[in-house]
């Protein structure tokens, strides 16, 4: 009789162990998967932290503008263009991951298509993918990026020209495909601007230019919906996206939210009135 209590009582604890595997231990999965991407957004935004806060860098080097969205090449297109990502390589967390090999596989006076550039866009880049939900792993293809530059509102955000002085036009964002932009064209203020977004489907290169790394909200009618699986953004965290901020900061917002806090967040002409959410 004995025996049994003993088996039963063994059992049991096996049952609740199991139980407690089966439960938490995915939840502190994705739970440190949305730490280390708020991370990730962080760091390749940490040009913008050193704009705001001289400590952090170089004072002699201190960056005045949020590069463009593609490396100028000329007459190619955004779209065979190479992206941001090697303008933020050097300062990535180089014991995470050596960018020096990237970086001199990179040929920047060359388009995306060119051949000298695959080996660099097959390398999956650690700070590029969403540890949350990461794609699955292909050798033969470009590596994708989990991370957009934020364009403004619409398809053809990133093409918007800017005047020589503010203000910016209203649905111009913080990157665009052919100029860097000031911070001084930001007239909310960076902690008040969007620069990335996260993204699950319909990634595009982290090496590539164009829609690949910089994309606009779409407010039109019929747009898809801005933060769920499937959607414009989001998908990858429960309830909610990461967004890097121009300042560095990175915030969450969740899928029900108002879109349109998104929508005046994501301009850099200012004069919206939504409020932002806190933190």
């Amino acid at each position: 009789m004995r025996r049994w209590a003993a088996v039963l009582a063994a059992g049991f604890v096996l049952l609740v162990a199991v139980g407690f595997v089966l439960t938490y231990i995915p939840r502190f999965r994705r739970a440190a998967g949305d730490v280390t991407c708020a991370a990730n957004l962080r760091e390749i935004g940490l040009f913008a932290a050193h704009h705001v806060d001289p400590k952090v860098g170089d004072p002699a080097r201190l960056p005045t503008e949020i590069p463009a969205g593609t490396i100028a090449l000329a007459g190619v297109a955004p779209d065979d263009r190479l992206s941001w990502f090697p303008r933020v390589l050097p300062g990535l967390d180089q014991k995470r991951q050596d960018a020096a090999p990237l970086l001199d596989g990179i040929k920047q006076l060359e388009p995306f298509s060119a051949a000298a550039n695959q080996t660099a866009a097959r390398t999956r880049l650690l700070t590029a993918l969403c540890p949350a939900d990461p794609p699955p792993a292909d050798p033969s293809a470009p590596a994708p990026s989990s991370y957009v530059g934020i364009a403004g509102l619409g398809a053809d955000a990133a093409t918007l020209a800017l005047p020589d002085a503010p203000p910016a036009p209203p649905r111009a964002g913080c990157f665009r495909y052919d100029r860097p932009t000031p911070f001084t064209f930001i007239a909310d203020g960076l902690s008040q601007t969007l620069l990335f977004g996260e993204r699950s489907g319909d990634l595009g290169p982290w090496l590539r230019g164009g829609s690949a790394t910089v994309r606009g909200l779409d407010d039109g009618a019929g747009a898809p919906p801005l933060i769920a699986r499937g959607g414009q953004f989001g998908g990858t965290h429960a309830n909610g996206a990461n967004w890097g901020f121009a300042d560095g900061g990175v915030r969450f917002f969740t899928d029900r939210g108002d879109p349109r806090v998104l929508f005046a967040l994501a301009t850099i002409a200012g004069r919206e009135t939504d409020p932002l959410p806190g933190d």
